[in-house]
């Protein structure tokens, strides 16, 4: 292993019991003749990648898809071929939905090094996960929850969607309290998008998705309803307790590097983004050089502060010009004062970051300050 700081490496398992109306992933039903093929060659990409960078990864992350539908024998085996790559002190998550549970045993895949779970609750409204195409029920969530905390999982996070067809505030704030209730360390809470070419945007179940204003009154009460259980917002959409953020996904909005290894997955790895198609099959054909597409250059300065005014504790734009010393810090700040006033951001010294309002308008803020 070289001295270089450590990276992260990004799974990309593509297998789901079924697709969502909403999901514009990379995956598909089942593929279960897909799943010890496929895990090979995840395994040869951690070879590859280990020898072509000679990096430890100090976070892994199993993202899909629904990576634990592969089931644990499969992954404990890529555990094994990833952990001479691992930190010892490497945050290794791994995402699932409710109702997994009788599929996978937590225990295994705890002793197998996976200290970090992440399941795609969404609600905890039955009649708002049916028209999402969920195929889960509150209770088994619950079960599942429970079943991974009895096998010693501390650090589990739930996806809550909002905007979602039917949600109103009082049943926004039922899943909330739902989630707070079992003890969970994160959330994540995002805005539906609805993508083109998914089910749900050729339903007419798409005109009873929240519209602008009313997303971003629920947006507001999720921040809110958050805060008053403990959950300390750290980024546009993700809330942790008791310092439980997810160290992975920070590393994309500090600009850290990562490999990615999978269909769809994107890398940055020393200056050079790159990302493979959305296809299995030239994922387990083709010779991962030659599969990888080139994306962009990466690590400039305005990619740094666009990451970081992401965060809750925002950009410093002191160590934005120390870092990129071609950038002008007083006129940033000059740029962003009328925005205090309005309540859209906050100024501390040299940082600027967003209020929960100013999230609302990041990317028009964003550029107003920045340019």
């Amino acid at each position: 292993m070289n001295k270089k700081n450590p990276a992260g490496l990004y799974i990309h398992i593509p297998f789901c019991m079924q697709k969502c109306r909403y999901c514009d992933f990379y995956s598909f039903p089942k593929g279960e003749e897909y799943f010890g093929i496929y895990k090979n060659r995840v395994i040869e990409a951690i070879e590859f990648y280990g020898k072509r960078y000679a990096r430890s990864y100090n976070s892994l992350y199993f993202g899909g898809g629904t990576p634990l539908l592969l089931g644990e024998k499969h992954l404990c085996e890529i555990m094994e071929a990833a952990k001479p790559y691992l930190t010892s002190d490497a945050e290794v998550t791994a995402e699932g939905n409710p109702g997994v549970s009788e599929r996978v045993d937590f225990s295994v895949l705890k002793s197998a090094g996976i200290n970090r779970l992440s399941f795609g609750l969404q609600s905890a409204n039955e009649k708002e996960l049916s028209t999402l195409g969920r195929i889960h029920s509150p209770k088994e969530a619950e079960e599942t929850v429970k079943t991974a905390q009895k096998a010693g999982f501390d650090n589990i996070s739930l996806d809550l969607m909002l905007g979602i067809p039917y949600q109103t505030e009082d049943s926004l704030k039922e899943s909330i309290e739902f989630c707070s209730s079992l003890g969970v360390s994160h959330i994540s809470s995002y805005m539906l998008k609805i993508e083109e070419g998914t089910p749900l945007s050729k339903s007419e179940l798409r005109f009873l998705c929240a519209d602008e204003e009313k997303a971003a009154d629920f947006y507001l009460l999720a921040c809110e309803e958050l805060e008053k259980r403990g959950f300390e917002q750290y980024e546009i959409s993700n809330f942790a307790k008791d310092g439980k953020r997810s160290f992975h996904n920070l590393r994309y909005w500090l600009d850290d590097e990562y490999i990615g290894i999978g269909p769809s997955a994107h890398s940055f790895m020393e200056g050079r983004r790159f990302y493979f198609d959305r296809s299995i099959a030239d994922f387990l054909e083709k010779p991962f050089d030659e599969n990888e597409k080139e994306e962009s250059s990466g690590g400039g300065w305005e990619e740094y502060a666009m990451l970081r005014l992401r965060l809750a504790e925002g950009l410093d734009i002191s160590e934005l010009a120390e870092k990129f010393p071609e950038v002008s810090a007083g006129e940033i700040l000059e740029n962003a004062k009328p925005f205090e006033a309005s309540g859209l951001l906050r100024i501390n010294g040299t940082r600027i970051s967003f209020t929960p309002k100013g999230f609302l308008l990041s990317n028009a803020l964003t550029a107003e300050i920045l340019y």
